[in-house]
């Protein structure tokens, strides 16, 4: 018998070329929903059990999650918000299963002030699930790399 080596150092494989489009859709589709007064259908692109850590807290369920949005809809802690995703990588985690990593850098004007310089930059640590209706968020958790300083109460 041949022994079989496994390189233990390789990078997983990246999802295919259509399945890549299709979660560089669902990321964007999530910032582009919070970016215009959107965020109450959030939950639209999660799967049932879906978990979004928040950094302060953790939301469990879409229900969780549609509640979260609905606070952001009725009550911004923002005047403007805008996201801007990059560096997008997505590798295969089983059949129908995905996890990925965006780079994330928001502008966020609470004040007036407008300012050019990100509020924050970070990276979101995805996980995915292909359902019936396409892909969906299982998982979400936010990495803080840079920020302002600003302090700004998120529901």
């Amino acid at each position: 018998m041949t022994a079989v080596t496994v390189d233990q150092n390789r990078a997983p494989a990246p999802v295919t070329d259509g399945d890549y489009t299709q979660l560089c859709r669902l990321v964007i589709e999530h910032a582009w929903r919070t970016d215009n007064g959107r965020s109450d259908t959030l939950h639209e692109l999660w799967a049932e059990e879906g978990e979004l850590d928040l950094g302060s807290s953790t939301l469990r369920g879409r229900e969780a999650i549609a509640e979260w949005g609905r606070q952001l809809v009725e009550h911004p802690p923002w005047l403007t918000i805008h996201h801007v995703c990059g560096n997008m990588r997505f590798v295969a985690d089983g059949p129908d299963k995905a996890v990925g990593s965006t780079i994330l850098m928001v502008f966020m004007d609470a004040d007036g002030t407008r300012s050019s310089l990100p509020f924050s930059v970070g990276e979101d640590k995805d996980r995915f699930v292909r359902t019936e209706r396409g892909w969906r968020f299982v998982s979400r958790r936010w990495i803080n790399l840079y920020e302002r300083g600003d302090v700004i109460a998120i529901p």
